[in-house]
């Protein structure tokens, strides 16, 4: 668009796209049909290059959270901010990403202080747009000539934005005056180069400055490395075929994510409840109004209409929280391009499915929507209730897909989450606060026709990585006592969800490291990870820890240690130990209420995914793999599943006593079972007196309803309350 400005570009785009329905108004893909060839190698180098940036920035950076995890991600974007390709790494982001560089241009920054090539802008501020402090959003500029062409952008999770509690994210955060260091929509550096300012902010209010400046060298070095090599491939396709196709990648994506749910989907709306809790009560908090039980309504509404656009709406989620688990609209948006990616989008990854979106603004004054209402509620952890309302997706779109036959495209839903946060000094003597990448290793959800995948998959990132335990422990004054799959995490379904692991550690070699096991998604009361048609939810996470223990004498006497967590519901910390305080299960989340000292000991399991269908469904053969591999406890074959098993060293599933005790199981569910009209009638008494409603659900349905009164309508009449009726 030759002679426009970047806002006048954006003004076009989004008025040809209302008059055609196509991005930039391409009825039709010109370079793609005239040089398929091409086009396809344009795009595989071009993917290919944000991937050689990711490698490079990681290593430059040099901090555990992107050199050892890899919790990073660069991109190349069109001069009006859509995002062409993103590289491997924490695919939550290129929403941001794109929305970021937009904002720059609406905001003006164009005229002052101007684009230059070596510019460096940043954002990690929730209030415009950013998700939560410690992801440092940046973008440069790419000129050919005096021509703008296009955006390298790139995120690091560094381990510390200054927070106030340990570690690198602040569920506890009461406001955001404790979330940390804002970067607010600024241009930080030029030439290749921060500002020196810029270097001092994040020396006096981080406290891992050299790690956090490394990854911010890292973003930068992995931004030039596009810009540089992009040089190249122009030089090869030429400039004219570059911007085309670029365009049309963005377009064609679009296509391809609405032809899916044109051909696969089903219209009509569709709706999944989600409810998240942060139990607090009674534990180590910073603030007064944080001595409390919070549950959290998620809802989603997704309706899909003829043509493959869909609209979605958070109509009934609840209010802000005096914890850092609010999030701005922006961000949450971009999150949803995240699990978009999972289920419908993922080819040709990038902006161009969410131009066939209406996302409803959420109700102001909710977690989805907090600034409206109080500018000063922390984001701190704004991925914990991100993460699970994403998990509706699956669902919903799972039960489209089945609804047309694409039972291969089913997925059950998402795990919880759940991370592992330190501070203190370290073996070598310096003070770190970061997080280890445990949770970046969930199991993958159930799918239609198989279990999911053991520890191999995140919501966030699909190249899920939990770190070298070698390399963990030069970082951090831990020590792995054990990494182990944890039996039964994955639920109890026809298919279950992939498993989880727990991490056993051994703090060593400090004078003290404070512990927050942080919320990134885990409940502590409320059941997670439900499943799907039919299937039994997982047990909460249940992470535990022992404080001034006997591990070092153990040692000495070369007696056993502990390195696993045993039953989920039981877990066996004190079975070979003995110490001054046990939490065995604690509840999630907290903070210790001291540091930790060396040989205290920690438990940290990180959930398998949601399982899909009827345990008493699976096959004999799965059930038999499953108790060989110890996967599945011997009780839970038996009362779960309906198995009749026998050992003699290794489980056999009897198939025909099976099949007899599965059919008593199926004429006993016909027994207890009642028509829907009692139970709804019974049911609609106890939610009319409301009876065992704890203060924490009582406010949430008050909150609810108030944010989004057609909502409170709508539950008004699906019970047959009286009009004027309130939790």
């Amino acid at each position: 668009m030759a002679g426009l400005s970047l806002i006048e570009q954006l003004r076009a785009n989004d008025a040809a796209y209302e008059r055609t329905g196509h991005l930039f108004g391409l009825e039709s893909l010109k370079r793609k049909e005239s040089d398929p060839g091409s086009y396809e190698a344009l795009w595989h180098v071009l993917s290919n290059l944000c991937n050689v940036a990711w490698e490079v920035g990681c290593k430059v950076s040099s901090s555990p959270i992107a050199s050892e995890g890899g919790d990073a991600l660069w991109g190349l974007h069109l001069p009006t901010g859509e995002a062409i390709c993103v590289s491997r790494g924490i695919t939550a982001h290129p929403g941001l990403l794109a929305d970021m560089v937009r904002n720059f241009i609406e905001l003006g920054y164009e005229e002052y202080p101007g684009f230059h090539q070596g510019d460096i802008f940043e954002n990690n501020d929730p209030h415009y747009g950013g998700i939560h402090g410690p992801d440092f959003d940046m973008c440069m500029p790419i000129f050919h000539g005096d021509t703008l062409i296009a955006w390298a952008t790139a995120v690091t999770h560094v381990s510390d934005s200054g927070s106030v509690t340990p570690g690198s994210i602040g569920f506890l955060n009461p406001d955001c005056f404790s979330d940390g260091v804002p970067v607010s929509m600024e241009k930080v550096g030029e030439n290749d180069r921060f500002y020196p300012w810029y270097e001092k902010r994040i020396h006096s209010r981080t406290r891992t400055p050299n790690f956090v400046m490394g990854d911010a060298r890292g973003r930068v070095a992995g931004c030039v490395t596009i810009r540089e090599r992009l040089t190249e491939v122009i030089d090869k396709y030429g400039l004219d075929f570059f911007m085309e196709a670029t365009r049309e990648f963005v377009e064609d994506s679009r296509r391809y994510a609405t032809g899916r749910v044109k051909s696969q989907a089903v219209p009509g709306r569709m709706r999944k409840s989600q409810f998240k809790d942060i139990a607090m009560k009674g534990k180590n908090v910073l603030m007064a109004q944080q001595d409390v039980d919070i549950l959290m309504a998620l809802p989603m509404e997704l309706e899909v209409n003829l043509d493959g656009t869909v609209r979605v709406s958070l109509r009934g989620a609840s209010g802000t929280v005096p914890f850092g688990e609010n999030i701005s609209p922006t961000a949450l948006k971009s999150g949803l391009l995240n699990g978009y990616s999972h289920v419908v989008g993922f080819d040709m990854f990038n902006s161009g499915p969410t131009a066939a979106w209406k996302v409803d603004t959420p109700p102001s004054g909710s977690w989805a929507n907090p600034f409206e209402v109080d500018w000063t509620v922390s984001s701190g952890v704004a991925w914990a209730p991100a993460v699970m309302w994403m998990s509706n997706l699956y669902e919903i779109f799972g039960r489209l897909f089945q609804s047309r036959g694409f039972v291969e495209e089913v997925a059950a839903g998402a795990a919880s989450t759940m991370t592992a946060e330190f501070a203190g000094i370290t073996q070598l003597g310096y003070y770190l606060a970061g997080l280890t990448l445990e949770q970046a290793s969930n199991g993958s959800p159930a799918r239609g026709f198989t279990d999911g995948e053991t520890s191999a998959w995140s919501i966030y990132t699909p190249n899920a990585d939990f770190g070298n335990a070698e390399v963990t422990e030069l970082y951090y004054p831990i020590m792995f006592l054990g990494r182990n799959i944890e039996p039964d995490s994955g639920g109890y379904g026809k298919f279950r969800g992939g498993l989880g692991h727990t991490a056993v550690w051994m703090v060593y070699n400090t004078p003290g490291m404070e512990y927050q096991c942080g919320d990134a998604g885990m409940r502590g009361k409320v059941v997670p990870n439900h499943g799907m048609y039919g299937a039994y939810p997982t047990y909460p996470d249940a992470p535990s820890y022992a404080h001034k223990t006997n591990v070092e004498q153990l040692i000495a006497e070369q007696k056993p240690l502990v390195h696993e967590r045993g039953p989920a519901e039981a877990p066996n910390l004190d079975a070979a130990i003995t110490a001054e305080l046990i939490e065995s299960p604690a509840a999630p989340p907290f903070l210790t209420p001291e540091p930790l000292q060396p040989y205290d000991i920690i438990f940290h399991p990180i959930s398998g995914s949601q399982a899909l269908g009827d345990p008493i469904e699976r096959d004999p053969a799965a059930i038999e793999d499953d108790l060989n591999q110890e996967f599945t406890l011997p009780r839970v074959a038996t009362e779960i599943n309906g198995a009749v098993i026998s050992s003699n060293g290794t489980f056999s599933v009897d198939r025909a006593a099976t099949e007899k005790r599965r059919a008593e199981i199926r004429e006993d569910r016909k027994r207890r079972a009642v028509p829907f009209k009692e139970w709804w009638a019974e049911e609609r008494k106890k939610v009319a007196e409301r009876e065992n409603m704890a203060p924490a659900v009582l406010q949430m349905w008050r909150q609810s309803m108030e944010l989004s009164p057609d909502f409170g309508a709508e539950l008004r009449t699906f019970w047959a309350l009286p009009a004027d009726f309130e939790f």
